[in-house]
C-alpha cells in the first residue's frame, strides 16, 4: 500500500492492468448491481441543479423513478446518497441505451457542454472504490467478473489501473496529488529493484 499525504493506495491500482472495453462489456457496471452508485453530498446538489438538462436524455422508466422519489439521489443501505435504480432492469436511473450500449445522460448532457457536471466521481472513479479509514481516504481496486475484458484488455496495452484512471483521479483529488503518487509508484519500483 502506498500512503500519499491523506489517501491509502492499494497496490492492486499500480499492479493491476486495466482499460474499459465498452465494446465487450456494454456498459454493464450501469446495469448490474445491488444499488446505485455513491454520490457525495456535494453532488446532490449538482444532480438537482442539472437534471432538466440531462434529464432529456433519460429514459421514460429513468424520468418516472426520479419523479416517484421526488429526488435525483436515494439512501443505500448504510444511509448514504446514491443515484436511484429503475424497477424493472435496475440499471441507473441515468441510463439510456445506444447502440446496445448503456450511456449515462449525464455524461451526454456535460460532452456536449450542456453542463459542467460531468457525472458522480465514483462512477469516473470505478473500478476505484474510495471509503473512508479514520482519518485516511482509502482507494480500492473493487473486483467484479463483468469487467474481466477490462482487465484484459489492459494487460495487453500495459496500463495499470492508476494510469487508466489519471483524469479522475486528478478531478477528486488534484493534479500536484496525482503527481505525488506517479512519484511514490517510481519510488516504490526503485526499492524493488535494488
Amino acid at each position: 500500500m502506498l500512503i500519499v499525504d491523506d489517501v491509502l493506495v492499494s497496490d492492486e491500482l499500480v499492479d493491476k492492468c486495466f482499460c474499459c472495453d465498452l465494446s465487450s462489456c456494454k456498459g454493464a457496471c450501469c446495469v448490474d448491481g445491488d444499488s446505485g452508485a455513491p454520490v457525495s453530498p456535494e453532488e446532490v446538489s449538482e444532480l438537482e441543479e442539472n437534471y432538466p438538462v440531462y434529464s432529456q436524455y433519460m429514459t421514460k422508466e429513468g424520468i418516472d423513478i426520479i419523479q416517484q422519489n421526488g429526488d435525483t439521489f436515494v439512501y443505500d443501505g448504510q444511509g448514504e446518497f446514491a443515484t436511484p435504480l429503475m424497477t424493472d432492469s435496475k440499471a441507473c436511473a441515468f441510463a439510456f441505451f445506444e447502440d446496445g450500449m448503456c450511456m449515462c445522460a449525464i455524461e451526454k448532457a456535460f460532452r456536449k457542454k450542456e453542463i459542467g457536471f460531468r457525472k458522480p466521481i465514483s462512477c469516473f472513479l470505478y473500478p476505484i472504490r474510495a471509503s473512508r479509514v479514520g482519518k485516511y481516504i482509502a482507494l480500492n481496486y473493487h473486483h467484479w467478473d463483468i469487467c474481466a475484458s477490462a482487465c484484459k484488455k489492459g494487460a495487453q496495452e500495459q496500463v495499470p489501473v492508476y494510469k487508466f484512471l489519471k483524469e479522475p483521479l486528478i478531478e477528486r483529488f488534484g493534479i500536484e496529488w496525482y503527481e505525488r503518487l506517479c512519484a511514490a509508484v517510481d519510488q516504490r519500483k526503485k526499492d524493488n529493484y535494488q
